[in-house]
């Protein structure tokens, strides 16, 4: 989107007679706000389905494990550590991805020009997203699909 605002692009679009300097303006500034608002959503909808969603599912297959190891090592069989190991540290990831999610969403400042607040969604929002993203996506691929609330990727490509 800065691309509308360069001097190349303005003069480019005045030239053909497509958009004055002032309609190209206008049209990136739309735009930017339709960026930052959609960057917002994202953010917020993405913290909100971390904690209530994929969280508590990612919990209920922890202590699942958990009770199932704890069984075989009473029954004198040992059992598979690695998963619940595996499973408790993307918990762990997620649930320290979402606090600096929440940080930075709180961060984002309307009374900021809309090119800083574009600048600040691809410098601190998205980034912050993408960590929230890696650890639930490492969880999909390990969480039991009885306890996962939400269509998987395989499930999306291959509807049941």
């Amino acid at each position: 989107l800065a691309v509308y605002e360069s001097p190349e692009a303005q003069e480019l679009f005045d030239r053909l007679d497509i958009l004055s300097p002032r309609e190209l303006h206008s049209r990136y500034e739309a735009y930017m706000e339709q960026y930052v608002m959609s960057v917002g959503v994202e953010a917020r909808s993405t913290l909100e389905m971390a904690r209530t969603v994929v969280y508590p599912a990612a919990k209920r297959y922890q202590a699942e494990l958990a009770a199932g190891e704890a069984t075989l090592s009473a029954a004198g069989f040992g059992g598979d550590t690695e998963t619940l190991a595996r499973v408790s540290q993307l918990v762990t990831a997620l649930i320290s991805a979402t606090d600096p999610l929440d940080e930075v969403i709180a961060g984002l400042r309307c009374d900021a020009a809309i090119a800083e607040q574009g600048t600040y969604c691809v410098e601190s929002i998205l980034p912050a997203m993408a960590e929230v993203r890696r650890a639930a996506d490492a969880l999909e691929h390990l969480v039991a699909d009885d306890l996962w609330p939400l269509l998987t990727y395989q499930e999306m490509l291959f509807i049941k």
